[in-house]
């Protein structure tokens, strides 16, 4: 049991660094206006809840003590988190909100940031949009070779701490039956 752990842990150490330079299929998608500079990243998809990570990259052009991001969506997608209110931006300054995009159904989905500054006297708007498409089993397509590696380590690690668990509930009822034993034993 213990070669097997040995082996299982040496798999997954030569695997890792492999799945964290393979090459990221990130699609972007840019917005430009005299108010706002904003770039959309789809980042990678999560082999644990099949989520999106989308990242959402903006430098104002404009000070705006009153910004707010709006992310819009069909029904049956699900982002999370959502940003509060209103929010701070100042000239200048790159800001960055991740996002995580899921759904429970197939299908091409259009996702749209819109940000807009409030101020006393008007508002200033701008926004972006991707579309993305999920198949039958919600993968986002195209599948991108970090989710392959990513359900590799994922069943690896479930297989390892099952493995764990296994070779310590061996462990455990052995020494519990010995001192059930002692226990058990009438005195002399």
């Amino acid at each position: 049991m213990k070669k097997l752990i040995l082996t299982l842990t040496i798999f997954i150490a030569t695997l890792l660094p492999y799945a964290v330079l393979a090459q990221e299929q990130e699609q972007t998608a840019s917005a430009t206006t005299k108010y706002f500079n904003i770039t959309m990243l789809r980042g990678e998809q999560s082999a644990w809840d099949k989520s999106v990570t989308y990242e959402l990259i903006v430098t104002p052009k404009i000070d705006s003590p009153r910004t707010q991001i709006l992310w819009d969506a069909p029904t049956s997608i699900k982002i999370n988190p959502k940003h509060k209110e209103f929010i701070d931006m100042y000239n200048g300054e790159t800001y960055t909100f991740k996002s995580k995009v899921k759904t429970d159904q197939s299908g091409n989905y259009e996702i749209n940031v819109n940000l807009i500054a409030w101020q006393h006297d008007t508002n200033y708007a701008n926004s972006v949009s991707d579309i993305i498409t999920f198949n039958e089993d919600l993968l986002a397509m195209p599948i991108a070779e970090n989710y392959t590696y990513s359900l590799i380590g994922k069943y690896l690690v479930i297989a390892l701490l099952l493995g764990l668990v296994i070779w310590g509930g061996v462990i455990l009822s052995k020494k519990g039956v010995e001192s059930m034993k002692k226990w058990l034993t009438p005195p002399n």
